[in-house]
């Protein structure tokens, strides 16, 4: 039938993320678009306008594809291990052979601003997507009192999201699983560190004698 485009789109979406994530926003040309795609320029056009216009495209599929089951981890019930298992996703995908090196997200902060505007823009957005979603979980934790009440809670989620776009960072140039997991448990040494006082427990005592406090 004339007009439909004979492609699947999220098969195209998954092979340009590859390459762009491979080798970045500028060195990525359409010509090598059309070779990884296996679609033509004029389709390429049509279909997302131009190399940004589908770049954005990526950009939003592997924030569903990638990055949303790591921040799926953050719905575990307990908020230290809710963290914890964020940052264990990203040892877990940085270890796999199958992905390339790094974070399509960070790789490309690391462009800007000559990706332009656009993809800036939705960069940042992303990134305060992560810390939103952290400060919520960081807040659970306070309302439960596993966090001093005096916390600013708004610093330490910007502190891990900084831990998790620093771990892509450094896999880029040091692959190895063991450097990472380091930094993540270092990482969740602050936690420990950001705990208020212990609850104070009544412990029960023989009838006549007063309660001791543990």
């Amino acid at each position: 039938m004339a007009g439909v485009k004979q492609f699947e789109r999220s098969e195209v979406l998954d092979r340009a993320m590859v390459l762009f994530w491979r080798r970045g926003y500028e060195a990525t040309s359409i010509q090598d678009l059309v070779e990884a795609t296996g679609i033509n320029r004029g389709s390429i056009y049509g279909t997302f306008g131009d190399k940004q216009g589908l770049f954005l495209a990526v950009l939003d599929h592997y924030s569903e594809k990638i990055a949303k089951p790591m921040m799926s981890e953050l719905s575990d019930p307990d908020p230290r291990r809710a963290i914890e298992r964020m940052l264990d996703s990203i040892v877990r995908r940085t270890s796999d052979p199958s992905f390339p090196r790094g974070c399509l997200n960070t790789n490309t902060s690391l462009e800007c601003p000559a990706t332009g505007d656009a993809i800036t823009r939705k960069i940042a957005a992303g990134f305060g997507q992560q810390e939103s979603a952290i400060y919520r979980v960081l807040h659970r934790a306070q309302v439960e009192g596993l966090l001093d009440s005096s916390l600013d809670l708004r610093a330490l989620a910007r502190f891990f999201v900084a831990v998790a776009q620093g771990m892509n960072v450094v896999n880029k140039a040091m692959p190895d699983p063991r450097i990472l997991r380091d930094v993540s448990r270092v990482a969740m040494t602050v936690w420990g560190a950001a705990r208020g006082p212990r609850r104070q427990r009544l412990k029960r005592s023989p009838r006549g004698r007063r309660p001791s406090v543990s």
